[in-house]
């Protein structure tokens, strides 16, 4: 693995300050990263009404762990990484409370529920991304969010660009796949 950009001299400081307990260092790294998390929290969760908390949820996590964090270069890596386990957390307990006490849903409820906001094509892409397997969804929608670089989404998988590269095309080959198959339906 090649080892992550040097962080510029003033967003060293601020997390060297943060770590140190400077209130106001680490109001900084949130102010500065807080457009990203949320449209990454968006983007990971599909669910605009509870980004808010994730959000807060993630930097909380951040202020309490920075102390504990060793390699302070990979700040946003880790960063991101928070955001990440906040998601799939969330996730996990909004389908579990679903599988308690919603049965699964079959042809006849999906016919019957509200068109959503989305225009037939986006929403018929986003259908296809959810059934990636994991691990590609978040490739892709990572790569999507900001229109991203290889060296970006390499140091926040923390894999190769190489790696992402060929994750990353994968994952568009078998979208392209699922979305034939599913125009072919």
């Amino acid at each position: 693995m090649r080892d992550p950009k040097p962080l510029p001299d003033d967003m060293a400081a601020l997390v060297a300050k943060a770590a140190g307990g400077c209130r106001q260092a680490a109001q900084a790294l949130i102010v500065l990263h807080r457009q990203r998390i949320a449209r990454f929290v968006i983007a990971q969760t599909r669910d605009e009404a509870h980004y808010e908390d994730l959000c807060q949820t993630v930097f909380v996590k951040m202020v309490l762990g920075l102390p504990r964090l060793r390699e302070r270069e990979r700040f946003e890596p880790w960063l991101f990484q928070i955001a990440r386990n906040v998601c799939r957390d969330h996730l996990r307990a909004k389908l579990g409370w679903r599988r308690l006490f919603v049965p699964y849903r079959s042809e006849h409820d999906a016919a019957a529920a509200p068109p959503e906001t989305q225009p037939d094509a986006s929403r018929s892409m986003q259908k296809h991304i959810e059934r990636l397997p994991e691990a590609q969804r978040e490739l892709l929608r990572l790569s999507l969010d900001e229109r991203r670089s290889y060296e970006d989404l390499a140091r926040l998988t923390r894999s190769s660009v190489s790696a992402v590269k060929s994750r990353l095309h994968r994952a568009r080959e078998n979208l392209k796949t699922l979305m034939l198959a599913g125009d072919s339906e």
